[in-house]
């Protein structure tokens, strides 16, 4: 599950602009010709619904014009802030956002907007003060207080952003994006019962649109079934989401609670048969076509079986690759010097807006502390610095059709031919640690919420070791001790193993492997 706080709502409204509501002021509109007032007021409604089109450059244009008209009227200002910050143009989203606070210091929707633009642009110092002018200005403003305690979670201060989320939420108690927003703090300080609770809310969202599929019938609530009544499951935000809680659809398939289909996206399903999932699988578009039954997302499947630190249900290597493709990239690295060492560095967009993705030169101190080879599992985004990177030469014979190799299940038996996995928090640490290979995360200051605050171990993946950020945004810091754990493990590598040796040479402590049972 990728970090899923709502994107704050300040960004989201359109100024205070309603429809019939456009004109200004009539101190203001006395000062224009009645004909120039009636453009005006036009030109604003063309630009609100512009705006709930998404037609972000027309908006832009006509608010430009409204302003040309008009330059003393904040929330044409504010508005235009959006329509840029839509296009990813941060620095004049903000310098707009700036304007309109200049004509109105007592703008709270402006002052909200900011610190949104400038938490995008990693300044959270300056979101959390503009979004502290934003409720001084207006103390009942329960989207700034939600935005104020994202920022607060982003700088780690999480009792604050705790204090912040239920403010909005004492506010307005009707508002499910602020208790989504306090569940994931919750569940990242490890309060799980009161965090899988909260984060049901994110059904009563009318902007939720994590679902893979949107089945016919109605979302379970956790009451028996009728006597022959299917359970749908539907997998959820990122592909890393369905590969970490796709075990619990295999516990209810043990437990002889089978569920009747898994909706999934099409990519995974290969490697959800191969890993003895007997559950009938259907595509998002099929999914959304069926019309009988209840459905279940696999993300609340946890809430449901009380899944916990303590209580984990299933903690065992549950990602299997068929043999035949293990034996495959096994002979296609046969040649290769071992240890072999897979990484992968960068994350989604969004991922990489949060800070969980580095430069691949960032690796280069790790990279120094051993002679092993590289195999790259990066794809798309990122795969670009490999042609650059001063260790370029290390890396794997066969690493071009990797390249182009994109097939999970393939991806996954290279990962079974790897040593050991190094990454960032992305659906390649969710695969090789399902497995129960040896990967080492590398982490941001404030994580996820399934990683926690503190400790190098995780217990949703025994093999996983974790390496923390100190400091925000600090990298070099995290590579120094990966680096010296790398070099004290490389004394356990098997340098030269002998032809047709298994591949795998990695001396690792042994796991102990239990199932737990409710």
């Amino acid at each position: 599950m990728k970090k899923k706080t709502k994107s704050p709502k300040g960004s989201k409204g359109f100024g205070n602009l309603k429809k019939g509501a456009s004109s200004p002021t009539p101190t203001k509109a006395g000062k224009l010709r009645k004909e120039a007032a009636i453009t005006y007021g036009k030109l604003l409604e063309e630009a609100r619904i512009c705006y709930t089109q998404g037609r972000t450059q027309e908006m832009i244009t006509l608010l430009r014009k409204a302003i040309a008209i008009n330059p003393d009227y904040p929330e044409a200002y504010s508005n235009l802030g959006l329509a840029l910050q839509a296009q990813d143009d941060l620095e004049a989203a903000i310098a707009s956002y700036e304007k309109a606070i200049a004509i109105n210091p007592n703008y709270p929707e402006a002052y909200s907007n900011l610190g949104v633009a400038l938490m995008e642009q990693g300044d959270l110092q300056g979101a959390i003060a503009s979004y502290e002018k934003a409720v001084a200005t207006n103390p009942n403003y329960p989207e700034a207080y939600s935005n104020l305690g994202l920022a607060l979670q982003a700088q780690g201060d999480l009792e604050a952003a705790i204090a912040s989320h239920e403010k909005a939420i004492a506010i307005n108690p009707s508002d499910p994006v602020a208790y989504i927003n306090l569940s994931l703090v919750q569940l990242l300080l490890g309060d799980y019962e009161r965090g899988w609770q909260g984060y049901e809310r994110r059904f009563q969202d009318p902007d939720n649109k994590l679902l893979v599929a949107h089945p016919q019938g109605e979302r379970w609530d956790g009451h028996n079934l009728a006597s022959g009544e299917p359970l749908i499951l539907v997998s959820e935000q990122g592909l890393g989401d369905t590969l970490q809680f796709m075990r619990y659809v295999l516990y209810l398939n043990q437990t002889g609670n089978t569920a009747a289909c898994l909706c999934a996206p099409t990519k995974l399903h290969d490697l959800i048969k191969a890993s003895g999932i007997t559950t009938i699988i259907y595509s998002p578009e099929e999914g959304n076509q069926l019309s009988k039954g209840k459905w279940l997302s696999l993300l609340s499947l946890p809430q449901y079986l009380n899944v916990s630190p303590a209580n984990p249900l299933i903690d065992t290597p549950y990602i299997k690759v068929p043999e035949q493709r293990v034996g495959h990239w096994q002979q296609k690295l046969a040649a290769e010097k071992r240890p072999i060492v897979g990484i992968n560095w960068h994350g989604s967009p969004s991922g990489t807006k949060l800070g969980k993705s580095l430069p691949l030169t960032t690796l280069t101190p790790i990279i120094e502390k051993t002679d092993a080879s590289l195999l790259s599992l990066q794809k798309g985004d990122g795969a670009e610095q490999m042609a650059d990177c001063s260790f370029r030469h290390r890396f794997v014979g066969c690493q071009e059709e990797i390249n182009e190799t994109w097939d999970f299940v393939e991806t996954a038996a290279m990962i079974a031919n790897c040593d050991l996995i190094i990454t960032c928090d992305t659906s390649v640490a969710h695969l090789a640690a399902g497995m129960g290979r040896p990967t080492w995360m590398l982490l941001v200051a404030v994580p996820d919420w399934r990683w926690g605050m503190e400790g190098d171990t995780s217990f949703w993946y025994p093999s996983m070791r974790l390496f923390r950020q100190r400091e925000r945004g600090n990298w070099h810091e995290v590579m120094d001790r990966v680096a010296t754990a790398l070099e004290a493990l490389a004394t356990t590598w098997n340098k030269t193993p002998a032809p047709g040796q298994k591949v795998s040479s990695l001396q690792v402590p042994a796991t102990s492997w239990k199932k737990s049972m409710i």
